[in-house]
């Protein structure tokens, strides 16, 4: 199960993740239920995706959306951002390595998956923004290539 923190209009939510099936989650919102419809349907893509996660109380309640931030770091037109929520399993390049399309970049654990993070395209690795152990959301920062 995953536990995020969200703070939406300065109100404060617990969120737990604890079980995503294709576009349907089962969450846990300050202590109650809910299942939730996901946009579309969850894939371990190689590029980033957005899913939107909505919750909803009552049906009169408004909807809470909420999509997470990336995390700080130089983001640039070579950055590779995490593809989906999960835990960085293990980091495979060091900064100054030469990469070519298809390399093994890092091990990332998402929906109890190891998912292979590879290069798009070939240069050299200029910031790891990642370690391994590390928990990222969909879309944070992992490294940079030039």
């Amino acid at each position: 199960m995953k536990k995020f923190k969200f703070t939406i209009d300065g109100a404060s939510y617990s969120v737990n993740v604890k079980s995503v099936e294709g576009n349907q989650a089962e969450i846990e919102v300050n202590g109650k239920s809910y299942a939730v419809g996901l946009e579309q349907e969850v894939n371990t893509l190689k590029t980033p995706i957005i899913v939107r996660k909505e919750v909803q109380s009552n049906p009169g309640d408004s909807k809470i959306t909420a999509t997470p931030a990336p995390k700080p770091g130089k983001v640039g037109a070579n950055s590779l951002k995490a593809p989906l929520p999960g835990s960085i399993i293990r980091v495979a390049v060091n900064v100054g390595d030469t990469v070519k399309q298809g390399d093994l970049l890092l091990v990332m654990e998402s929906m109890k998956m190891e998912n292979n993070i590879l290069a798009e395209k070939g240069g050299v690795v200029s910031s790891i923004e990642v370690e391994a152990g590390q928990a990222v959301m969909q879309d944070d920062l992992l490294l940079n290539i030039e």
